[in-house]
C-alpha cells in the first residue's frame, strides 16, 4: 500500500479563484487533468512531499500548507491501492507574475467553477479543498496573504461571493471591511471603470487575526 501527498495550490486571477492542474499524459486518465501529487517514500514525511512537490511543480518555498483530508476509498486508484493525503496552499498573483511561473501545454490554472475532466477522485479532492479555503480567506491573515498590494473592496466582494456563491450587499460589505480596521488608503484611485473611480486601498502592516464574517 502507498500513500501520497496531493496538493490543492489555489490563486486569483482577474478575481476569480484559480487551481493549479496537469493534464495527465498517460492511462489511467490519460489526457484528463489531476492535482499535483507525489508518493511518500521511506525517507521522507509527507510535509517534505508537500514542500517539493509544491516547489517542482510552481518553483516556490516557504509557502504555508495546511492538511486537509485523508481519502481512503478502495478503488481511488485503478492501477494499485493509494491512501491519498490532502494539502491546500495559497499564493497571490504578484508573486506568480514575479517569479515568472508560466504554464505551459500540461500545467494550467483553472478557473474553480469551471473545471475540466478530472481524474481520479481529485474533484471530490477539490470540492473538499474549497471548503476549507472557504474557511481561511474568513481570517483576515489569510485574505492579506492573497491581497499583499493595493486593491478595490469591490475585488474582495467579488472574490467571496464565488466562494459563497451568493450575492453580497455592497455597502453592507464596504462598512464591514472599514469597521474592522484591517486596511487603509493608499491615496490612490482606479480610473477608466464604469461609475466614480474606485478607492485603492491596501492591508495594514500589523493587523490581528480576526473573522470577517
Amino acid at each position: 500500500m502507498n500513500i501520497e501527498a496531493l496538493v490543492s495550490i489555489f490563486t486569483i486571477v482577474d478575481g476569480k479563484f484559480k487551481v493549479l492542474l496537469f493534464r495527465k499524459k498517460k492511462d489511467p486518465y490519460k489526457g484528463y487533468w489531476i492535482l499535483p501529487s507525489d508518493l511518500l517514500g521511506k525517507e521522507n514525511t509527507l510535509e517534505e512531499v508537500v514542500e517539493e512537490c509544491i516547489s517542482d511543480k510552481v518553483g516556490l518555498s516557504n509557502l504555508e500548507y495546511n492538511q486537509v483530508k485523508v481519502f481512503s476509498a478502495l478503488d481511488r486508484n485503478p492501477s494499485k491501492r493509494i491512501i491519498g493525503v490532502s494539502f491546500i496552499t495559497i499564493v497571490d498573483s504578484t508573486t506568480i507574475e514575479l517569479n515568472n511561473i508560466s504554464t505551459d501545454e500540461g500545467m494550467e490554472w483553472f478557473d474553480i467553477d469551471n473545471l475540466p475532466k478530472i481524474g481520479y477522485d481529485h474533484q471530490e479532492i477539490i470540492n473538499a479543498s474549497v471548503e476549507t479555503l472557504k474557511q481561511k480567506i474568513n481570517h483576515s491573515l489569510e485574505l492579506k496573504k492573497l491581497f499583499p498590494s493595493d486593491f478595490t473592496l469591490p475585488e474582495i466582494q467579488k472574490i467571496y461571493e464565488q466562494l459563497m456563491n451568493c450575492e453580497l450587499d455592497r455597502r453592507n460589505f464596504r462598512k464591514k471591511f472599514i469597521k474592522a480596521d484591517l486596511i487603509e488608503e493608499t491615496g490612490d484611485k482606479v480610473t477608466g471603470m464604469n461609475g466614480r473611480p474606485a478607492i485603492l486601498y491596501r492591508f495594514k502592516e500589523d493587523i490581528e487575526d480576526k473573522l470577517l464574517f
